[in-house]
């Protein structure tokens, strides 16, 4: 089984998922920035609806938790999205990619009902996705503060809605 680049450059579990999804081929975004991200580098990633961005963001951020994956308790990787609408959206789409991968993924915003809250203060996720305003209450948060210190990677999507707002 052939592997394209830049899917080759993906640890082993994120490649089978990929082939699972039926993914043979990369759009030409993920070629771009797969490869960009990697390497570690902060990446603005801009392209059209419907390129991949999405997976040109998460499956190499996947890949290094799962390459430094320690037993280290903590979020590895933040998702932040402007609307909680997009959370529950894109928690249906990436539950596949992290389930794949034996990762843990969760959601909170100001809906998120304080039995899950509290199950992600004691068992953390991999990787959370969140709003901005949530993002403002864990930083300020004594429970959940010790669960940033093990964050790598911060995904922020819909920049441009951000950045029109205070």
């Amino acid at each position: 089984m052939r592997v394209p680049p830049p899917f080759s450059l993906l640890a082993e579990p994120v490649v089978k998922a990929l082939h699972l999804k039926k993914f043979e081929k990369p759009t030409l975004i993920q070629e771009k920035a797969i490869p960009i991200i990697l390497k570690g580098q902060n990446t603005l990633v801009i392209a059209p609806t419907a390129s991949g961005k999405t997976e040109c963001a998460i499956l190499p951020v996947i890949s290094m938790i799962l390459s430094e994956k320690a037993s280290t308790r903590g979020f590895k990787a933040l998702y932040i999205t402007p609307l909680r609408a997009l959370n529950r959206d894109l928690l249906a789409r990436l539950e596949f990619w992290a389930t794949a991968c034996n990762l843990k993924i969760a959601v909170r915003h100001g809906d998120t009902p304080p039995s899950e809250r509290r199950k992600q203060v004691l068992d953390p996720p991999d990787i959370l996705i969140t709003t901005p305003e949530l993002f403002q209450a864990l930083i300020a948060s004594s429970s959940l503060k010790p669960l940033l210190k093990t964050l790598k990677w911060v995904i922020i999507d819909e920049f441009h809605e951000l950045i029109e707002d205070k």
